[in-house]
C-alpha cells in the first residue's frame, strides 16, 4: 500500500498537461434492441444492440486485431420497491470497424463504408446479434477501464452452450412473483484508448429502460423510452426516485465511482438506510465502504448485493461481510489486494449495493471508500446520510476560519462530555479535553477539507457535525517588537504528516537572502534527533539547506522511525533576519527539488517516494499573533485556560506567554472579569466566543499595553 507522506509547510503545486482542443468522444448513442437466448441452469442469457456517436471533433480509432478499437460493455439492472440493483453483466464485444452513419448524432457527412476509425458526427451500429456473438466477447479482467489498454487478441477459456459470456441473469432476478411491479433497464459502455487518452471516458454509459416478458423472459425496449445518452444505468434509481442522492466520487488522477443513497420511513419506528456505489472505469476498483455513525445506534439487517461474474473471470465472488463497531458505524469490506488479487472488488461498470436498518431518522455525516488496488490515496471520503440520533446532544454552532495553513474551529457543546474529537477528512487529528470549544489546525494541505467535530461520553459519541473550509498558502508569521533590528533567532520548523512510520527523508529547500541569513540548520530537540536518526547530512548553501536523514540504515526499520501522526517537527532552520525590514512585506520559502543535487523525499515502508512540492510565504510582521482566550498557550480555548489565568493572578501561578491572550473580553486589562467571560462561553450557551482573534491567531486588532511573546 502507497502510504507517501505529506511534508507539510506551505503549498501544493499541481501541474495539469496542456490537452489539444481537437478530441475523439465516443457515446452510446441508442440502445436499439436486444435478443434473448433462453436459458442454462437458471441462468438467462441476453445481449443488447449499441450504436455509438463520436461527439468529439478527432477521428476515433476504430481498427480491428489491434488494441486500438472500442471494447462494448452490456449490463442489466432491476428497480424492485425502491431498491436499485445491478442483476447481470456481459463479457466485452471487441469493435472490428466503423460504418459512417449519419442522423443519430449531429454533424456527420456520412458514407464511407467500414473504415478504422469513426469521423466526427457519425455514428455506428452493432446489432445485437453481433453484441452477442460469443467467439468475439472478450474478458473484462484483461482491460484497465481508465487509460483503455488491453492486450489483443485476448485471451480466455474455451465457451460452450448458449449462455456463456453473454449478459447472463438469474432467473429469481426476473420472476414476476418475486418481483411483482419491478423495472428494469439495460446500459452499454465503451472503452478505448484514444477517448480515455482524451479525458473524455467519464461519458461513455448510457442507460434505457426494457421490458421483461412474464413468460418467456425475453427482454425488449420499453416502448415509448428512449436510451438516455451519457447516464450510467444508476442514474436510472434517481430518474424513478427523485429522494435519491447521487455524488460523483472521483479517485485523484484516476477514474470515478458514483454514490447512491435513499433513506425511506419503514413506519415503525425504524429507518431503511439504502447506499448503491457504482465504478464507471476506475482499475484501482475498491474493496471497502463504511458509514460512520455513532456507538449508541443501533443496526439491524445489515446487507449486501453485488453481481455475478462469469465464464471465467477469475473474481472470486463472496459477499463482502459487513460488521457494526460501536463508536465506528458499520463497514463492508473484502480481501484485501496483498492477499488476493483477484478478490471480489467493486471493479469497473458494476456497482454494488450496502443496507442496513436503524431506530433513528437520517443527517449528514461521512461515509469512506476503501481503494482496492495500491495507490495514493488509499480511500476517499464523502458526505452522505448517517443515522443521525444520539443519546447524548450533539455539538452546536461549529463554525470553520480558514487561514494559510491552518483552520480554526469554534462550536458550543451540546452537553458535559468527556472528549471532544476532531477529524478532518474522516480521520481523527486531535482528542480534546470534554470541555474544549475552539481547536486550531495547523500544518494542513491546502485545498478544501471537512471537519467533523463530536463529543463522547465513555464509548457512546454524539453525531459528528461537520463543516468544510479552504486552507490556502500556509504563511510563516516572523515577529519581533523592535522592528526586526538584527534579529538572530527565527526558528522555521519543517512538519510532516504521514500515514505510517517515516523512515527517512530528503530536504532540498531555497530561502531569500535578501532578509534571511542561516544561522543554525538542524534536527536536534526534533522528533528526527528523538527517534535517533543512524545518519543524517545537512548542508547550508548560499541561497538553501539540504538534508539527507536515515532513521535506521540497516533495517529491519521497524525499531527507529518517527510514528504515524500530524505536524511532526523533523527539522529546524534558524535564521537571522536583516536589520531593517519593512512591516507586512513578504519573502517566499520554497522546496525545490536539485539543490546541490538533492530532492525532498520520504521513506515509507523501505521505499524512497516523492514528496509533494510545497512553498511558503514568511511576512514580517511587528505585532505578536495570539488566540485571545488561550491564556496557556496550547492552541485553543478550553476549561484549562480560565484556571490557569486564576491561578496567576490569586496563588502565583505561572507567568503567561502572552498577556494579551488572556484578556479574554478585549478590555485592555487583566481580571476576574476575563476567567468569568470564558467560562460563560464554554459552558453557556449562546454566550458569545471571544472577540478578534479569535478561533484562529491573529494580531491584536485593538491595541492596548498588555505583553505578549
Amino acid at each position: 500500500m502507497n502510504r507517501a507522506a505529506q511534508m507539510i509547510a506551505m503549498f501544493t503545486l499541481v501541474l495539469v498537461p496542456a490537452v489539444s482542443s481537437a478530441q475523439p468522444d465516443v457515446i452510446v448513442g441508442d440502445l436499439p434492441g436486444m435478443n434473448s437466448y433462453g436459458s442454462e441452469g437458471g441462468i438467462y442469457a441476453y445481449s443488447v444492440a449499441t450504436t455509438s456517436c463520436n461527439i468529439g471533433t478527432t477521428n476515433l480509432s476504430w481498427i480491428a486485431n489491434t488494441p486500438m478499437h472500442p471494447v462494448i460493455g452490456q449490463e442489466m439492472y432491476r428497480l424492485d420497491d425502491g431498491l436499485f440493483e445491478q442483476i447481470g453483466i456481459s463479457w466485452l464485444k471487441h469493435g472490428f470497424c466503423a460504418l459512417q452513419n449519419p442522423g443519430l448524432c449531429p454533424g456527420c457527412g456520412g458514407g464511407g463504408g467500414c473504415l478504422t476509425f469513426l469521423t466526427p458526427g457519425c455514428s455506428d451500429p452493432y446489432s445485437a446479434g453481433l453484441n452477442g456473438t460469443q467467439s468475439n466477447l472478450g474478458p473484462r479482467s484483461q482491460v484497465n477501464p481508465f487509460t483503455g489498454v488491453f492486450p489483443y487478441p485476448f485471451s480466455a477459456p474455451p465457451f460452450a452452450g448458449v449462455i456463456a459470456r453473454r449478459l447472463q441473469v438469474h432467473e429469481d432476478d426476473l420472476d414476476p412473483a418475486l418481483n411483482a411491479g419491478a423495472q428494469y433497464f439495460v446500459t452499454g459502455q465503451y472503452v478505448t484508448q484514444d477517448d480515455s487518452a482524451a479525458a473524455n471516458n467519464f461519458n461513455n454509459a448510457s442507460y434505457r429502460p426494457i421490458i421483461v416478458n412474464a413468460t418467456s423472459y425475453n427482454i425488449s425496449p420499453a416502448p415509448g423510452e428512449p436510451t438516455r445518452q451519457q447516464s450510467p444505468g444508476i442514474q436510472a434509481w434517481q430518474d424513478e426516485v427523485p429522494s435519491v442522492t447521487l455524488e460523483d466520487v472521483a479517485v485523484p488522477g484516476e477514474g470515478l465511482f458514483i454514490l447512491g443513497y435513499n433513506v425511506t420511513d419503514n413506519g415503525n419506528g425504524t429507518w431503511h438506510y439504502e447506499y448503491a456505489i457504482y465504478n464507471m472505469n476506475s482499475d484501482r476498483a475498491a474493496n471497502s465502504f463504511t458509514v460512520q455513525f455513532p456507538g449508541s445506534i443501533g443496526a439491524t439487517n445489515i446487507g449486501f448485493h453485488d453481481v455475478d461474474h462469469h465464464s471465467g473471470e477469475p473474481y472470486v465472488g463472496s459477499d463482502w461481510t459487513g460488521a457494526y463497531t460501536p463508536g465506528v458505524g458499520i463497514t463492508w469490506q473484502t480481501t484485501a489486494f496483498a492477499l488476493n488479487q483477484n478478490a471480489n472488488a467493486l471493479r469497473w461498470a458494476t456497482m454494488y449495493n450496502f443496507r442496513f436498518d436503524a431506530d433513528v431518522p437520517p443527517g449528514q455525516g461521512l461515509g469512506t471508500l476503501g481503494l482496492f488496488k495500491p495507490g495514493t490515496p488509499t480511500q476517499l471520503t464523502m458526505n452522505i446520510d448517517i443515522p443521525s440520533g444520539s443519546s447524548i446532544p450533539a455539538v452546536t454552532n461549529l463554525t470553520c476560519v480558514p487561514g494559510v495553513g491552518q483552520v480554526g474551529l469554534a462550536w458550543t457543546n451540546g452537553d458535559v462530555y468527556d472528549t471532544v474529537e476532531v477529524r478532518r477528512d474522516g480521520a481523527i487529528v486531535d482528542t480534546l479535553p470534554g470541555a474544549s470549544t475552539s481547536f486550531s489546525d495547523i500544518g494542513v494541505a491546502v485545498g478544501f477539507h471537512t471537519w467533523d467535530v463530536r463529543g463522547t461520553q465513555g464509548p457512546d459519541s454524539t453525531v459528528g457535525v461537520t463543516c468544510v473550509a479552504q486552507v490556502t498558502l500556509r504563511e510563516v508569521r516572523i515577529e519581533d517588537d523592535n522592528a526586526f533590528a538584527g534579529q538572530s533567532a527565527l526558528d522555521v520548523p519543517i512538519l510532516a504528516n504521514h500515514s505510517a512510520p517515516l523512515e527517512g527523508f530528503t530536504l532540498s529547500i531555497q530561502f531569500p537572502t535578501d532578509r534571511l541569513t542561516v544561522v543554525d540548520w538542524t534536527i536536534s530537540g526534533t522528533l528526527t534527533d528523538v527517534a535517533g536518526a543512524e545518519f543524517s547530512q545537512l548542508d547550508i548553501g548560499a541561497n538553501y539547506l539540504t538534508a539527507q536523514v536515515v532513521l535506521d540504515a540497516v533495517g529491519p526499520f521497524a525499531g527507529q522511525t518517527i510514528p504515524t501522526g500530524n505536524n511532526h517537527e523533523i527539522a529546524t532552520a534558524i535564521f537571522s533576519v536583516a536589520a531593517v525590514v519593512v512591516d507586512g512585506e513578504t519573502r517566499t520559502i520554497a522546496f525545490v527539488d536539485g539543490m546541490a543535487g538533492v530532492d525532498n523525499t520520504v521513506m515509507i515502508d523501505s521505499l524512497d517516494q516523492p514528496s509533494i512540492t510545497l512553498d511558503g510565504i514568511l511576512t514580517f510582521q511587528s505585532q505578536p499573533t495570539f488566540i485571545r482566550g488561550d491564556c496557556n498557550s496550547d492552541g485553543g480555548d478550553n476549561i484549562v485556560d480560565p484556571i490557569f489565568a486564576l491561578s496567576y493572578m490569586f496563588s502565583g501561578g505561572v507567568v503567561p506567554d502572552c498577556f494579551k491572550s488572556c484578556d479574554m473580553n478585549d478590555d485592555g486589562t487583566l481580571n476576574i472579569v476575563d476567567p468569568i467571560y470564558l467560562l460563560e462561553y464554554l459552558f453557556v450557551i449562546g454566550s458569545p466566543g471571544p472577540p478578534s482573534p479569535f478561533p484562529l491567531a491573529g494580531p491584536d486588532p485593538t491595541p492596548d499595553s498588555l505583553s505578549c511573546n
